[in-house]
């Protein structure tokens, strides 16, 4: 069993373990400490971290970032407004007045809520600490710091 913890950033994520009487911070399959906080879907698969950040270019609509602001917020609460406004992707209210997230995913429009897209990130995260580790996580320790602007 082992327990890691994530360090969740609206721009990037770090994984860390405690080993050896330390903490290590996990690399992720590009060998970097930091995993961008993106997510890109296609028309055959989604994308996530690094490989959603370097095509994001190409693929503006389709790749959400800055997603952690919008978590747990009200649609049509004007600092939610003020922070979708720049984003290249669609963003809807949902029936829950949170915000939705609308891609093009396996060639249909979808929607998801930031949840949805965050728990797809995490999904990441944990297996990148799998593969890392060469075990099975079973514990989750998630930080995340509120920007007292939003």
């Amino acid at each position: 069993m082992s327990v890691i913890g994530i360090d969740f950033g609206n721009d990037g994520c770090y994984i860390a373990v405690a080993r050896q009487g330390g903490i290590e911070t996990i690399t992720n399959d590009y060998s970097l400490r930091s995993t961008p906080s993106c997510v890109a879907f296609g028309e055959k698969n989604r994308i996530l971290g690094v490989a959603a950040k370097n095509q994001m270019t190409t693929n503006m609509k389709n790749t959400v970032h800055g997603f952690k602001r919008l978590l747990g917020r009200h649609y049509r609460d004007p600092k939610v407004q003020a922070e979708i406004a720049p984003l290249p992707y669609k963003t809807v209210e949902l029936p829950d007045r949170s915000v939705g997230i609308a891609v093009r995913y396996l060639n249909e429009e979808q929607t998801f809520s930031a949840l949805q897209v965050t728990s797809m990130l995490f999904t990441k995260l944990k297996l990148t600490a799998e593969q890392a580790l060469g075990i099975k996580v079973n514990d989750v320790v998630i930080g995340v710091s509120k920007n007292m602007d939003i």
